[in-house]
């Protein structure tokens, strides 16, 4: 096999595998139910910003487009989970229907339940670091992304 002429950081190296693992993670955990990214994501946001919020909402806090929230929320009004009902022009407002809530309480919470047996295992000063460290980053790699893209315009 031919080497390359360049090298990935070793650091980045293991950050990129830890998060193809807990991506991997959550894929076997989801296929349980099978249950698709973007629509754990709708759901778990219908539960933390209520009923009634709005499309926009969903896509601000999850950090998916619009457009893949928006085709897992038509699928899931398909399915009959949730129902839209108009707002002020243009939102439309979001509910679960009866049987949404009992796909949220078979299927969604199940899943809830594993990371929170998860959370629980660790101390609050494991936890603690976790969410610092990974605040850090976030922060960090949000400044670098946004100078590089001034720099590639």
């Amino acid at each position: 096999m031919q080497t390359m002429e360049f090298e990935i950081n070793e650091r980045l190296k293991q950050l990129t595998v830890m998060l193809c693992e807990i991506d991997s993670i959550y894929q076997s955990l989801l296929a349980t139910k099978n249950i698709s990214d973007s629509e754990f994501v709708v759901m778990i946001a219908i539960l933390s910003l209520g009923v009634g919020c709005l499309q926009k909402d969903i896509a601000e806090t999850s950090y998916m487009s619009k457009k893949t929230i928006n085709s897992s929320i038509k699928r899931l009004e398909k399915e009959g989970f949730i129902k839209l009902k108009a707002g002020k022009y243009p939102n439309m407002h979001i509910y679960l229907t009866q049987k949404g809530k009992e796909h949220i309480k078979e299927n969604i919470l199940p899943i809830i339940e594993v990371e929170e047996r998860v959370l629980n295992s660790m101390s609050n000063e494991e936890f603690e670091r976790l969410i610092v460290g990974s605040s850090k980053y976030i922060g960090l790699f949000k400044d670098q992304v946004a100078n590089f893209i001034i720099r590639e315009r």
